[in-house]
């Protein structure tokens, strides 16, 4: 049996909820066992869509990421079951069996992600299953089956269909060390905006060239200044210092060093003309 793997495209996702709603629909009032029992209808999302505002105004970005249990390889919920109930299927999905569940609970606390829940009336832990009855009838799991951006592909860990998105997959929190078989493209990362304003005549500025180089490694990322004297830097690396110059030809260079932690406005970056600048140095 050939092994799956599922990885979710952020940058096609608009935060519908519609993979809430079909795992809703799939799993609430039904069973399907030996793979799940039904999923209470309030207090469990087995997939949610996690928005997260980003920036300060007036640069500020959205990214929705949908969460969900990601069948880690090397799972810690496994490791801490003393009744044997979770256990991994023939394509590598880690299920929780009901019908071996001692209601213990010490998976919930075990598990990095906060993917597991505890269904009270039935005495048993619940998470997402990658809807494993539908795999073993060739069928998709819901959510990917309805997403309408394709956002959420699932298919074998070899297939053509995921081989593109390949090398721009990564793990969620890679330092857990988990390993897991849902991974994401498009993850965020920091970004720096700003505006180039003129300093004399208080105008907006296009077309400057903004240069961010990564004072770590040197590696360099450049926007151009739009209509409107904005521009953004983004997919820039967690925690590096960035040295962040605007230069336009007739302009004196402006430069900055930030890190970047998170994301940042930078407001206005205001650019003294090379002539004004020599005639205020001559006074």
């Amino acid at each position: 049996m050939a092994k799956k793997r599922m990885f979710i495209n952020l940058r096609e996702c608009t935060g519908c909820g519609l993979c809430q709603i079909a795992c809703k629909d799939e799993h609430v009032g039904n069973g399907y066992l030996p793979w799940s029992a039904p999923q209470p209808d309030t207090g469990q999302f087995w997939i949610k869509v996690h928005c997260q505002e980003r920036g300060q105004i007036p640069k500020v970005a959205v990214t929705y990421t949908p969460l969900l249990c990601v069948h880690c390889e090397n799972a810690p919920c496994m490791k801490v079951c003393p009744d044997q109930a979770i256990a991994r299927t023939e394509e590598g999905l880690v299920w929780i069996s009901p019908e071996k569940c001692s209601g213990c609970r010490l998976c919930q606390p075990a598990c990095p992600y906060d993917a597991i829940y505890f269904n009270e009336r039935l005495n048993v832990a619940q998470k997402c299953t990658l809807c494993a009855h539908r795999i073993g009838k060739g069928q998709l799991p819901r959510c990917a089956d309805l997403c309408p951006r394709d956002a959420i592909l699932f298919a074998d860990e070899d297939d053509a269909l995921l081989e593109q998105l390949r090398p721009e997959a990564e793990a969620l929190h890679a330092e857990y060390g988990t390993r897991p078989r849902v991974e994401y493209v498009g993850l965020p990362r920091p970004f720096v905006a700003g505006t180039v304003v003129d300093a004399a005549r208080a105008e907006v500025v296009a077309n400057v060239r903004i240069t961010a180089r990564d004072l770590f490694n040197d590696r360099e990322i450049t926007a151009l200044t739009d209509g409107f004297g904005d521009f953004w830097l983004r997919n820039l690396e967690k925690g590096h210092r960035y040295a962040i110059k605007a230069a336009k030809e007739g302009y004196q260079e402006s430069v900055v060093v930030v890190v970047a932690e998170e994301d940042r406005n930078l407001g206005e970056i205001r650019l003294p003309r090379k002539a004004e600048a020599g005639a205020a140095l001559s006074h």
